[in-house]
């Protein structure tokens, strides 16, 4: 080699340096990306807003919004699905609010012997038992690592236990944990809150415990190729004076870390209630606006009802009013419709059609926008549309570091 010419190195020996100089854990090659694995809503409306098809696993995804808009039902239904895809799929939650029902669980199709339930709203009990906590020896001074249930997952080991709510022996198969729900982040309490005196009030305390304890939560949920859905509520921020005061606790660092942040709300109008015989109400109508997006686009929005006692309903409705909004099905008037080349004279029919069929409707819906030939000339209609019912803004937060 002449004076002055510098080595080409190979693809090889490149690698290598790269390896060296990042970690080999670090270094993802080309031929290792793959598509994102996702967990189903449900909803197809949901999935299609969420640009992959569903929850997707190795992200932090927040469900924020109102009292009983749906958010844990939504937690919930994204467990049963993922149970239902395999007999040794199991899941884990964290129910810092205590109020996780069993029975209530199952009626949404969750198999409890499948779940692995926590009861503790202690944010370093919780956070160290996912990323793991670092033990000194008394005697030596030496530092070693429990492993976290991130670990536990990566590795595919098993739990076995017993669980608080149905009281029996359950053996879980940690590598075939998929969905992690924690509800709720309004309801954790860091060491800071109880340790202090009763009444005493702490400035920003789950703000600056997250602000840390994310960094190492994030890598953890990657790796563990998990969909960890933290529940949260609503709060009004004090002394602001224009645009809406609702916000949700947890900080900036929280939306920062979230790949997915999701609004979720009732939607106003007796045409979205869902009533039982003696008209009292028993469901409702939702609309979920995804307000951040790392993985499509933002600000979509998927509109479904649920009934408190089975879940996603009357989703021939929903089916019929996603084709039309994808341009799917044909409205040669306002009255009918034209599906798979099936005329149909009336909305109702439509409905029922769409609700007999929903397998093979769905189906192609899903295969639609799925392939890419969404249309995004719905997107400026969405981002102009206002959920008046429950908007959220980042505006300042005086809990927010």
């Amino acid at each position: 080699m002449a004076k002055g010419e510098e080595k080409i190195m190979s693809d090889g020996e490149a690698w290598k340096q790269l390896e060296e100089l990042f970690g080999s854990d670090s270094v993802v090659r080309p031929d290792a990306v793959v598509k994102t694995d996702v967990v189903m809503t449900t909803t197809p409306s949901l999935d299609r807003a969420l640009g992959v098809g569903g929850w997707p696993r190795g992200r932090l995804i927040q469900l924020a919004g109102a009292p009983s808009s749906g958010k844990t039902l939504l937690g919930l239904l994204a467990i049963a699905n993922w149970q239902s895809e395999h007999p040794d799929n199991c899941a884990a939650f964290l129910d810092a609010e205590y109020t996780y029902s069993a029975e209530w669980a199952a009626k949404f199709g969750v198999d409890n012997d499948r779940v692995y339930l926590i009861k503790s709203n202690e944010a370093a009990k919780i956070f160290g038992g996912l990323v793991g906590k670092v033990k000194k020896n008394a005697a030596t001074g030496k530092l070693t690592k429990i492993p976290g249930l991130f670990d536990m997952i990566a590795a595919n080991q098993s739990i076995s236990y017993v669980h608080p709510e149905t009281k029996k022996k359950v053996n879980l198969n940690c590598g075939r944990m998929g969905v992690i729900v924690l509800d709720s982040i309004a309801n954790l309490q860091v060491p800071q809150e109880i340790e202090a005196d009763v009444g005493k009030s702490l400035m920003a305390a789950v703000a600056r415990f997250l602000t840390v304890e994310l960094k190492k939560l994030t890598p953890g949920v990657a790796k563990a190729n998990v969909a960890m859905i933290g529940i949260n509520q609503v709060r009004v921020n004090p002394g602001q004076m224009y645009g809406n005061p609702e916000d949700t606790p947890g900080g900036k660092a929280l939306k920062h870390a979230c790949s997915i942040m999701v609004e979720v709300g009732p939607m106003s109008g007796v045409d979205n209630l869902i009533l039982d015989s003696r008209e009292e109400k028993q469901g409702h109508k939702i609309r979920a606006k995804i307000t951040k997006n790392k993985l499509g686009a933002p600000f979509k929005v998927a509109e479904f009802f649920v009934d408190f006692r089975s879940g996603v309903v009357r989703k021939g409705e929903e089916l019929l009013e996603l084709g039309v909004k994808l341009n799917l099905f044909e409205r040669p008037n306002n009255r009918s419709y034209v599906i798979n080349g099936d005329k149909l004279s009336s909305r109702d029919i439509a409905i029922e059609y769409c609700e007999k069929n929903k397998v093979s409707v769905e189906k192609m819906i899903r295969e639609h926008y799925l392939s890419g030939a969404d249309s995004s000339s719905d997107m400026a209609a969405e981002i102009e549309q206002e959920d008046t019912d429950n908007p959220f803004e980042e505006k300042n937060e005086g809990e927010n570091v």
